[in-house]
């Protein structure tokens, strides 16, 4: 079975990923306490993490004081792990094991966990693997458990919305204001590496369906909405970006958040 080989996920690779400048200074990126508000995941549950990476997600968890598997592949992404891990309190740190495996092949025993979480995993898994992934994810579920996953790029907005809109929209607004808006390609170097699967609301929820789970799919609006800036100036600048580069607040639905949103979430539960 194909995979992208593990030696690529080194430590370097995980300074860069997204959500890097939240880890840098101690916290954690708002989508990994999304997707644990999503689950509604509580005390006495039991929780896998596939792809586990720096130990986000797991960070996240641990207020709840779930019983939390971190998995991955990557003795890099363990290491790193386990250092984020040693910040928490001993008591919140019992909760935590990590294990080393591959996602299309857990080793698990079957309906154990009352949810399982793939965030940022998806598209680094050939189609074959991920297929495979998600029916081990279903083995491992309880009857009543919860598959969480969130998947970026949106593979439309990296085909269309980005270089036919965004991008030359974003060249225009660094001549003429002397900002700094992305303007590299839509997939560098390292993207074509590991985005071996990008996907699509359409193809992640037939490949849910295809590995016996029915889904609720639906695009996120966290990269087309305005965020907060200190002062009202930087805030008008920053609305006024996106309503040029995203059309906002239509981006916000069809058919235009199929362009510009670039963050794809899912809840499944098996289908029975």
């Amino acid at each position: 079975m194909r995979k992208v080989e593990s030696g690529i996920y080194d430590k370097n690779y995980f300074s860069e990923t997204d959500g890097a400048a939240y880890f840098d200074k101690n916290e954690v990126a708002p989508k990994f306490f999304h997707a644990v508000c999503l689950s509604g995941a509580a005390a006495g549950d039991r929780v896998l993490d596939l792809g586990c990476g720096r130990g986000d997600l797991l960070m996240a968890l641990s207020p709840t004081n779930a019983k939390a598997v971190g998995l991955d592949y990557s003795q890099a992404s363990l290491a790193i792990t386990k250092k984020t891990l040693s910040r928490l309190d001993p008591e919140k740190r019992e909760n935590i094991r990590m294990i080393g495996a591959d996602a299309a092949a857990l080793g698990l025993s079957a309906n154990r966990f009352d949810f399982v979480f793939m965030i940022d995993i998806v598209e680094h898994l050939y189609p074959e693997q991920l297929l495979a992934c998600f029916r081990e994810c279903r083995r491992v579920l309880k009857d009543e458990g919860q598959l969480i996953v969130h998947t970026s790029p949106n593979k439309l907005y990296n085909d269309v919305g980005y270089p036919y809109w965004e991008r030359p929209i974003n060249l225009v607004l660094n001549k003429l204001f002397g900002q700094n808006l992305m303007t590299r390609p839509a997939r560098n170097e390292m993207d074509k590496k590991v985005h071996v699967n990008e996907q699509t609301l359409w193809t992640l929820e037939h490949g849910l369906r295809s590995a016996g789970f029915r889904a609720k799919v639906w695009l996120g609006g966290e990269y087309v909405k305005p965020v907060a800036k200190e002062t009202r100036g930087m805030q008008a600048l920053e609305v006024a970006r996106q309503v040029l580069c995203h059309a906002f607040p239509l981006s916000l639905f069809p058919p235009l958040n199929y362009l510009f949103s670039n963050n794809i979430w899912a809840v499944a539960t098996k289908e029975t």
